[in-house]
Formats: structure tokens, sequence, C-alpha cells
């Protein structure tokens, strides 16, 4: 029978990754997948402003009660799952939890917890650790780019008004480079430093403080080291079923369990190896190679459609001889991921991708026709991927749209095959209309216009350089005082009547240049090569472009880009 205990903030922190643990089953920690929303903060903010912070669910268990790596060949009767520790200094370029083994701890009675992890890390953060985020505008490949930052309380804050939708006192995040001096309405202080100040007035006469100063201070010390604001239950039955069935219920709440997140934990229970390690490294690889749309979710979801499964994200998907298939099968299907990632970069869709489901798709072929797939059938597949943004064909009935792919798999011998199947497919055809097309020329600037360039421009080959969508009539003068754009024109920059593809070094050599300005910069005075530019990019040879032309550009591109995206698409 469990029972509600209640603790001090500093008691938990102090315990953690020595006492207190997390189960495979938790989610990671996702308050700083969204800095901007400040939880962190807030989150101190409630608990000096005296807010109820909730309540926790902690599971006491000894540490004989865990099967230990010694025993792991014999049927022990012990409970076998995987312990996980919180995370002490934040870095997004590895925000995974670590894994520990019951052959690690120190002490003999642990506290697994099961709700309360959000909470618990954030103020681990807060009062031991760090976090570590990448600047606007930073390269992932660049170390420079990333920030180490502590938690910072300015005890000379003063709100206007006690206004519960503001906060009442200010914590920051500040690094090295942050302006840390002291004045009249500032007074930066290390909030961890709370934790080991024996004397806030001995440290007040040391940092010349005001009676005020202290009164924040002291406020601080309660909360974290006096106060019992940790109130939790404590479950103390060993039954790993009763606790899985706990844990669902206080999750159906707050920062919700993802269903992915429970099969998740059923694979990392039952695979023979670290699935939990190999799926985060797997899937980090892809926001750096501009894939991030590929989560785990859909690895899950590719996994059980490349081992023949119902690709539903349903208990009933994760059976015992359903995971037994993936596992088995876990090198084939990350291989053709891969695969699938790097054809769809040859084909120009870094950070250009709608839909993961396009890349599910692509894994299928490479998986079923194997890697001649990508040389004998790479028309075809750049087809399926056009054809598929273009239309939005992963916007709805998706877990439908995939049965329909693996179906249509089945006794294909090349992804032409498939093509032609999802054209006619009587309840969801995969084809371009002439309604789509009209509606192509009104596609702005964005990954939504990028298929529709790579038809227009066929010729380009992505996999030798890289190549940008360019503003033919730079973007940048149709806004402000520029007199020069014809009334009606001035939110028309980023239609695709103004867009071209360019290579990414020539477009940055372009800058802002105007038109006309910009041709004779890069061609000189051939006016050979200018002609066979404007000709090659849908504009007539002696076509002037200068702005008080730019209604007939307009006009007439439009008419040329429409009778090429029609021969492209409606042919027979």
């Amino acid at each position: 029978m469990g029972q509600f205990l209640d603790k001090t903030i500093k008691d938990v922190v102090e315990n953690m990754n020595q006492r207190y643990f997390l189960p495979d089953i938790q989610r990671e920690y996702v308050w700083l997948s969204k800095p901007k929303e400040n939880k962190i903060e807030e989150f101190f903010d409630s608990i000096l402003r005296g807010y109820p912070i909730g309540s926790f669910l902690f599971w006491k268990l000894n540490k004989n009660d865990f099967e230990t790596s010694a025993e792991s060949t014999v049927d022990s009767g012990k409970l076998n799952f995987q312990l996980y520790k919180f995370i002490e200094n934040f870095d997004e370029r590895k925000p995974h939890n670590e894994k520990i083994s019951i052959d690690q701890i120190n002490v003999d009675e642990l506290s697994v917890v099961l709700d309360g992890q959000q909470r618990i890390t954030s103020l681990y953060i807060g009062l031991k650790g760090s976090r570590t985020l990448k600047r606007p505008y930073g390269r992932w490949d660049d170390p420079n780019a990333f920030e180490e930052k502590h938690l910072y309380l300015n005890i000379r804050y003063a709100p206007v008004a006690d206004d519960p939708e503001k906060n009442n006192y200010e914590f920051k995040f500040k690094g090295e480079g942050d302006d840390l001096s002291a004045d009249d309405s500032h007074y930066w202080f290390k909030v961890r430093e709370i934790l080991r100040l024996n004397s806030i007035n001995s440290y007040a006469r040391k940092n010349d403080l005001s009676d005020d100063d202290i009164e924040v201070l002291e406020k601080l010390q309660n909360a974290c080291c006096r106060d019992w604001l940790i109130s939790y239950f404590e479950e103390k039955e060993k039954s790993l079923d009763k606790v899985l069935q706990i844990f669902i219920r206080v999750n159906s709440g707050g920062t919700q369990l993802s269903y992915s997140d429970m099969l998740m934990s059923i694979l990392t229970a039952t695979f023979s190896t670290d699935i939990r390690k190999n799926m985060n490294e797997f899937v980090d690889t892809f926001s750096v190679n501009g894939f991030g749309v590929m989560g785990r979710d859909q690895v899950l979801k590719t996994c059980l459609l490349l081992s023949e499964c119902d690709t539903k994200f349903i208990l009933k998907n994760f059976n015992k001889a359903n995971i037994g298939r993936v596992e088995k099968n876990w090198r084939n299907i990350t291989d053709a991921i891969s695969s699938a990632i790097k054809l769809l970069g040859e084909f120009g869709y870094r950070d250009m991708l709608s839909s993961a489901y396009i890349v599910s798709v692509v894994a299928m072929a490479m998986h079923r026709f194997g890697e001649g797939a990508a040389k004998r059938d790479r028309d075809e597949l750049r087809k399926f991927v056009r054809n598929a943004q273009i239309t939005g064909y992963f916007s709805a009935s998706l877990d439908t749209k995939l049965a329909i792919f693996a179906n249509a798999f089945s006794d294909a011998e090349s992804f032409s095959d498939i093509n032609q199947k999802l054209a006619v497919h009587p309840s969801s055809p995969l084809k371009v209309s002439n309604d789509d097309i009209e509606g192509m020329l009104e596609r702005g600037y964005g990954y939504a216009v990028f298929p529709v360039l790579q038809a227009l421009y066929a010729d380009i080959d992505f996999s030798t350089q890289a190549f940008h969508v360019d503003h033919i009539y730079p973007r940048s003068k149709f806004t402000g005082p520029n007199k020069q754009v014809p009334d009606g024109h001035h939110g028309n920059a980023n239609l695709l009547y103004n867009l071209q593809l360019l290579p990414g070094e020539t477009n940055q050599e372009k800058s802002d240049k105007d038109p006309e300005e910009w041709l004779k910069y890069h061609f000189g005075n051939d006016a050979d090569k200018i002609r066979a530019y404007k000709e090659a990019n849908y504009i007539p040879a002696d076509f002037e472009l200068t702005w008080e032309n730019l209604e007939e550009f307009e006009e007439k591109r439009r008419e040329r880009i429409l009778e090429k995206l029609k021969s492209v698409f409606l042919q027979k």
C-alpha cells in the first residue's frame, strides 16, 4: 500500500542520480525543446510565489529487487527494466538521458520517478546544472554556436503589479558573455548557490545587500531548502504490471506520454540490444543532415512497414512476434532509411521535405528492390516525391495511405509499377491534376514551391552542388519606399513567377542586385549568354528586366511556366 509523503527540494535534488532515477517507460525531457517558452524560469517563479507545483509519484524499490547483469542468463524472477539518469547539464546536441546499470548504483533504496520528471529535471538543471543551447542562426556543426548558461535570480526585480499572468520574480539563464553587473534594479544571484549558502546575513554583509534583497534570498532559501514542497505518493508494490497501469493513468494529462513513448519502452524492454540508444543516435543524424522531419515516431512506423506489419500505433501491433521481426531486420531497416535519406538529399530535399511518410515510402523501395533501385528507379522515385509534395498527398488518412503503398509493393517489380498503380487508385490517386497546376502558379517561397521548380528545371543535378530558390527581382525591394514596384505587387515577391533555381555560390554573388544589373555583372557584355539565361528561365530572350516591366514580366513568365507544367504533368 502506498502513502503520501513530503520532502524538501534540496533533499531530492542532492540525491538525483544516486537514489532517484527514471524508468525506460518515461519520455525524454522536453521543457527546453522550446526555450522561448521559459518553462523553467516560470516554474521557479511559481515556487517563490508559493503556488502549488503539483504532486509527484515515486516507486520505492530496493536494489536487490532488480535483476543484475550477473543474473541476466537465468530466470531470477526479479524486475527486469532499464533505469536512466536525470539530465543535469542539458545540451541540445546530446539531449538524451544516460543509461545506468543496477551494478553502478551505490545505495540500496531507490526511488523510480513515475510522474514529475519534467519538473524534477528542471529543478536539477536550475539548482545543480546548466543548459547549453544553439544561438539563433548558429550552425549545428560550429561548436562556438552553443552557449552554456546557468540559472540566475535578479533579487532586485520589482514587478509592476501582482499579475498572475506575469512573473513576479526575474529568473534568467546567463552565460559568460552576459551582463551580471549590479545596480539599483539588478543583482544577479546564481540560483545553485542557495543550496550551500549557510548564512544569508553573512553573504549580505559581504555583498552590501539591502533588507529587501535579503528578504528575496530568504524566500528562495526557504523554498529550496526548508519548506516541504515536494509532495509525493510512494508506491511500494513490486508489480510491474500494476505500475505500468498507474503510469499510463497519471500520464493522461500534463506533458502527455505519446503512444510511441509507450511503444518505445516495450521495444527497450524486449530488444537484446540497447534500442533506445541506437534509435536516438539514428534520429539525431537526420536533423543535422536536413531531415529533422523524420523523427522517432516515423522510424517506428517504418520499422513496422518494412517488417510487413500493420503500421497503426496500437499495442497489438507491437506484439512479441512483430518486435522479433523488427529486431531481426533492424540493420536492414536502418540501412534502407539511411539510403532513402541519402537519395532524397541528392534530389535536393534537405530542409525541403513536407512529410516523413515520403521517407518511409522511399525506404520501402530501397528495402524491397535493393540499392539498385536508387539507380534504376531514380526518375520514378523523384517523380513520386515531387508529386507527393505538390499534391500534399500525405496530409490526411496517413495510415490508410501507408497501407495502400504496402499493398502496391506486394507484387511490384519496380517503382514504375508503384507510380502506375497509385495514379489510378480508386480512393486515393496520386497524380497531378489541371487544378493542381493552376494552383502551382500561386505557390510561394519555401518547400511548397521547390518541387514545382524541380519540374521546371528538370536537368539540374542536385547531387553535385547545392541550389537555392532565388528571387529574380530582389525580394527586399518589394517592400518599403520602393516606388518602382507597381501597385498591387508589393506582396508578390515570393510567388512562383519571380522564383528560379540558382547554384548556391551564384545566388550569394547575385545578392540584392536588380536583374539586369546582375546579368551584366555575371555575364559581362556577352549578349548571347544573357539571352540564353533568359530563355532557360522562361523569360523572352529580348525582354528587359526592369521594374517598369514587372507586370508584363509576370504575365509572360506565368504563361511560359504554365505551358511547361502542363507538358510535364499532363502528358499522356
